[in-house]
């Protein structure tokens, strides 16, 4: 029996009936009974899935939550990383080594052995449906890493799921979560906004160029202004510069525009126009100053995010939102490799077209072949 076999036919796992969402206080609570919601330990073991090529765990989170023992780290969380995984074993070895945790085998063998499973590399994303699957159904809390899933079906499914088991999920980006985007909500919230123009330092659309796709849905999309479609205009999509323009309607239908620009521009900055404040408002992001502010500003507040997420089951954005920026990914990909950088709807956008995986500025890497030879 193979792997993928393994997956539809976990009939012990518990299953749930459908469950919708409730927002509070700008947060998305997945429906829990009290009987349903076990109580969170006062350590959370953490299950890490895809550690090895293009991952944000051995780069930056693992750090976080595992300092190594010959470093001068500190642990910035009530977590603690105890199983891992990843498509090249070996790489799921020297993780686990490294860390101070243990590498299993296969993708789900951390259930009954974890409360929460973080996932952190780029190149899994067309078959997140497949790794994260039971433990979505076991009801488990999810960091999936962006971009999340390559169609629009897969995204789908990923959500259906996590609804059907009343699973937290977080789909997040480092420019998402800290204090200047939170004003550049609470400033979209209280005006009529007019447009807006953004900038966002990037390599290629679906690792970088979507950091400022994630930004904008948090500080512009989330204050019910959602977006309509999407054009994506550049040389190529794996080099900067690129232009992505972006329709939006408020919430009494009128629409407005806004840009992003991809490449050499630093981090990211967003200024934005309202009715009564022409010129703009400018909001720019920095990774901070010095120990520990470098640490604190930028990279931990995603880390914390989902760690809230786990201990009080609120969701930073809703099912309804994680689905729709990805439906915005891939209605940038259409634009770009089938509409010749015309303006796709988000509706638009077939269920079954998927977009590209193997990015050809980093040629030779493995981890796409290992994972079609796992999963077909």
């Amino acid at each position: 029996m193979n792997e993928r076999d393994d997956v539809s036919r976990r009939s012990f796992l518990c299953r749930a009936p459908a469950a919708g969402v409730v927002l509070s206080g700008g947060a998305a609570v997945a429906e829990e009974s009290p009987e349903r919601r076990p109580p969170v330990p006062k350590t959370i073991r953490v299950g890490a899935l895809n550690v090895g090529s293009y991952s944000h765990l051995p780069a930056k989170w693992a750090s976080l939550i595992n300092p190594r023992p010959d470093s001068d780290e500190i642990p910035y969380t009530g977590m603690r990383i105890t199983h891992c995984w990843d498509i090249d074993s070996d790489r799921a070895r020297g993780f686990a080594a490294g860390y101070g945790c243990v590498a299993v085998q296969k993708f789900d063998e951390m259930l009954g052995k974890v409360d929460a499973v973080i996932s952190g590399g780029y190149y899994n994303h067309p078959y997140n449906h497949l790794l994260h699957e039971p433990y979505l159904e076991a009801g488990l809390p999810n960091l999936v890493n962006r971009p999340f899933a390559n169609s629009v079906g897969k995204s789908r499914r990923l959500i259906d799921l996590a609804r059907r088991h009343k699973a937290t999920l977080l789909v997040p980006s480092a420019l998402g979560h800290n204090d200047v985007v939170s004003q550049a909500r609470q400033f979209v919230e209280s005006s009529a906004v007019v447009g807006y123009h953004a900038a966002v330092g990037a390599e290629d659309y679906p690792t970088h160029g979507i950091h400022g796709l994630y930004f904008l849905c948090r500080a512009i999309t989330d204050a019910s202004n959602p977006i309509q479609s999407v054009s994506f205009r550049a040389r190529n999509w794996h080099a900067p510069p690129g232009l992505l323009t972006y329709e939006h309607h408020d919430k009494t239908g009128r629409p407005f525009f806004g840009t992003l620009h991809t490449g050499n521009f630093g981090i990211g900055a967003l200024t934005i126009h309202t009715e009564t404040m022409g010129h703009g408002r400018a909001f720019s992001l920095t990774t901070g100053t010095g120990v520990p502010y470098s640490t604190t500003e930028f990279w931990a507040p995603t880390i914390w995010a989902f760690e809230r997420m786990v201990r009080t089951g609120q969701m930073p954005q809703s099912y309804d939102q994680i689905l729709h920026k990805n439906l915005a990914f891939m209605a940038g990909w259409r634009s770009i490799l089938v509409e010749e950088g015309r303006p796709v709807k988000l509706v638009d956008v077939p269920a079954d077209w998927e977009a590209p995986v193997e990015l050809p500025n980093m040629p030779g890497d493995p981890t796409v072949s290992l994972f079609k030879k796992r999963f077909g």
